[in-house]
């Protein structure tokens, strides 16, 4: 309820005062003689009063609507106090000014006008109103000049007799423009799925996701498309608002690819192989297949890509340049792999590593890949990825690494150990009801801090042999000493070459502070439930559950970890 603690006293000498004895309510003007107040006492056997017979009261009294137009929101604080039975005092009606105000959209590209009518003998609404709240809001591109000549005119603005709004301005938001992207133009181990056993019942097998997917010589294996260049917009200051322009992407490719003849953005193998596509590019690769990772097979390197029928017994070790995928499990043993892992049986320790401890143990299932890692359980285990690490049931007290995302499917629950992610970890249910301890990072900054304190030291060092090098310049000239055409190639030849080194140190010193922007968006994100006992880390910052949340998305805002 508002109540006027401003609101004058009651003059019974000065001021038109009408009493209601039967409800202790009082009607009288301010002794300005511009508000309608009311003043309730409340006494005995009084009843509470609704809107509709206090304006009846109000009427019978003589206090016209004209002249003393009443504020609703009073009158319904009014009727709050009676029925509480209160001692108080309100004003409920009077003329207001007719208004004219201006409001914006948060980016500055759109505004419009809010027109308020007078109410009572309020000041009438005026083209100076208008004028005046434009030159505070500064507008000075994007108007809509034939509409407010015709919504601004006196004859329009007469006739104004309810709230108007109308959009009056328009700026331009950029249109951000867009990198060329890498379109595949053929099959991707990713795309693989699982073997339909009987599609008439929808019976599928799990554990038999297919083959590697094989291409001949000249298979066309991806599009390069074109950027997309941007166009800027305007704020309706007339401030440019710079849009993002499309850039090409970099690509590593190997001998195995090469551009088309034909289309020289597209790229085609110049191998039979297995493609594997990477964030730069693809490269095709030979695939060994074996039955088992065993005694009888020893320790398996290999340079292309291992397809394994069944496991990868205890304490034995594959590594290869290409894709791994093996069909059973990987029990206390070692996968290495320069593309992408897929474990279909899981991958499982014999001891969850500690959550101190710098490298794995003999007793830790170990799995790392420049690629994605895909497993159908991790416990127990060390596991690290340049890309993104997924499960479909669980990961369990194990170490995991990945530079991209973990990510568990819907149901699936992340428990105890120590995760770390680029930008997103995100699982069914983090943590359990028995608050085991479980530390989820993501966007570290030690590594990207390292790296710019190196870039720096690196720029200090090209500084002073640029330094150097000019001083040596300078004396020659100053000097006037004839140097041999070798001798002047080499002095230039080193400036050129310290100017190229510094101006890439430059440019990954940029790439480092955009990571670094990055990572501090990074999220973890609960779909069902976020247990208590999880230590949330998001760039360096900690927030540790002490309660259980349902679903749940945890993010960095400035210094503090809030969820929504």
């Amino acid at each position: 309820m508002t109540i006027d603690t401003d609101a004058p006293e009651k003059n019974n000498a000065d001021t038109d005062v009408e009493v209601t004895e039967s409800t202790g309510l009082e009607l009288f003007i301010n002794p300005a003689g511009t508000r309608l107040a009311a003043h309730f006492q409340p006494v005995p056997n009084s009843a509470a009063l609704s809107e509709e017979q206090i304006l009846a009261m109000i009427a019978e009294q003589g206090y016209s609507e004209e002249d003393y137009p009443i504020y609703p929101d009073r009158l319904k604080d009014l009727v709050i106090g009676i029925r509480q039975r209160r001692s108080f005092e309100i004003e409920i009606g009077g003329p207001t000014d007719g208004d004219v105000s201006i409001y914006f959209a948060q980016d500055k590209t759109l505004a419009g006008v809010r027109i308020l009518p007078p109410s009572g003998k309020g000041l009438p609404l005026s083209r100076q109103l208008f004028d005046s709240a434009l030159q505070k809001a500064r507008i000075y591109r994007g108007l809509d000049h034939e509409l407010i000549e015709k919504i601004m005119s006196d004859e329009a603005l007469a006739q104004v007799r309810e709230e108007q709004c109308y959009l009056i301005a328009f700026g331009q938001k950029p249109k951000n423009g867009q990198d060329s992207e890498l379109v595949p133009l053929t099959e991707q181990i990713s795309e693989r799925r699982p073997k339909v056993i009987n599609d008439q019942i929808d019976q599928v097998d799990f554990r038999e996701l297919g083959d590697f997917p094989v291409v001949e010589v000249e298979t066309p294996l991806f599009r390069l498309t074109e950027p997309v260049a941007g166009e800027d917009g305007f704020s309706l200051s007339g401030k440019p608002i710079k849009a993002y322009q499309g850039k090409e992407k970099k690509l590593k490719l190997d001998s195995s690819v090469k551009p088309s003849y034909e289309d020289r953005r597209v790229y085609i193998s110049t191998v039979k192989g297995m493609p594997v596509f990477t964030e730069q590019g693809v490269h095709v690769e030979q695939v060994l297949k074996l039955d088992e990772i065993n005694m009888g097979t020893g320790n398996i390197r290999f340079d292309g890509s291992v397809l394994v029928k069944k496991g990868v017994n205890p304490g034995m070790l594959l590594e290869a340049t290409g894709d791994i995928k093996v069909g059973g499990l990987v029990d206390n043993a070692t996968v290495i792999s320069g593309g992408n892992v897929e474990i279909v049986g899981g991958i499982i320790g014999q001891k969850s590593p500690s959550l101190k401890a710098d490298a794995p143990t003999k007793e830790n299932a170990v799995v790392r890949a420049k690629g994605n890692v895909k497993a159908r359980f991790i416990q127990d285990a060390w596991v690290e990825s340049n890309g993104s690490i997924s499960a479909q049931k669980l990961i369990m007290h194990s170490r995991l690494w990945a530079a991209h995302q973990v990510k568990l499917a819907g149901a699936g629950q992340l428990v105890g150990g120590h995760v770390i992610a680029g930008t997103l970890i995100e699982a069914g249910q983090l943590g359990t009801l028995a608050s085991v301890p479980t530390i989820l990072e993501v966007g570290p900054l030690d590594a990207i801090r390292e790296e710019v304190i190196q870039v720096q030291n690196k720029l200090k060092e090209g500084a002073a042999q640029m330094k150097q090098l000019r001083d040596l310049i300078h004396r020659i000239k100053e000097e006037k000493r004839k140097i041999s055409p070798e001798k002047k190639e080499q002095i230039l030849k080193a400036r050129d070459t310290i100017s190229n080194v510094i101006a890439a140190l430059e440019l990954r010193r940029s790439e480092l502070e955009q990571e670094v922007q990055t990572r501090k968006k990074g999220r973890v994100r609960g779909i069902k439930k976020a247990h208590s006992g999880c230590n949330i880390i998001i760039s360096d910052v900690s927030r540790i559950l002490k309660e259980d949340f349902g679903k749940t998305t945890f993010y960095l805002e400035g210094t503090e970890i809030l969820l929504r």
